[in-house]
């Protein structure tokens, strides 16, 4: 019984330090969002103009003024921070979706029957799925596009898969 308490409070200090190293994190001049924005703020003015921001990829085209949110031409600390943390959670779906993709195929290829799933590598990316590596047929190789073309989510497939009998 006492090892139980041990381990239970061990386990209590562990998640207690890094919550508090996280909230730590996220303080003040930490953050890598106010690292980025303090490396374009290139006349240090607190502010970033279109000129400055533009150097983030993330700020191309009209990106700027949908960041603007109080439209006054440029982007303070928050501003910047808001939009940096939307792009980066739009791209961790998107890569989350592609890798439940990858996923769903290469499990229907190890039950597929005749099929040496090891030789077919499957990468997703942006919804579109490229199959490569070798096939013993070319029944084979219409069959993995076919099995991943119906995968839901499965924009489209480039088969690349070479028949090496």
């Amino acid at each position: 019984m006492n090892n139980t308490w041990l381990v239970a409070g061990f386990g209590v200090m562990l998640s207690t330090q890094a919550f508090a190293v996280t909230i730590d994190d996220m303080r003040g001049e930490q953050t890598p969002y106010a690292q980025a924005f303090k490396a374009l703020d290139s006349d240090g003015n607190g502010k970033l103009s279109k000129k400055e921001a533009v150097k983030d990829k993330d700020f191309a085209h009209s990106a700027f003024a949908k960041a603007d949110k109080n439209h006054n031409g440029s982007l303070d600390q928050d501003e910047f921070a808001a939009y940096k943390s939307k792009v980066d959670n739009a791209e961790n779906k998107q890569t989350a979706a592609d890798s439940a993709i990858t996923a769903k195929i290469k499990s229907k290829y190890l039950v597929e029957k005749n099929f040496s799933s090891l030789k077919v590598s499957v990468e997703t990316k942006d919804n579109g799925v490229i199959l490569s590596g070798f096939v013993d047929s070319e029944e084979q190789k219409a069959r993995a596009e076919k099995i991943a073309m119906g995968v839901s989510g499965v924009k489209s497939v480039k088969n690349a898969l070479v028949v090496k009998p």
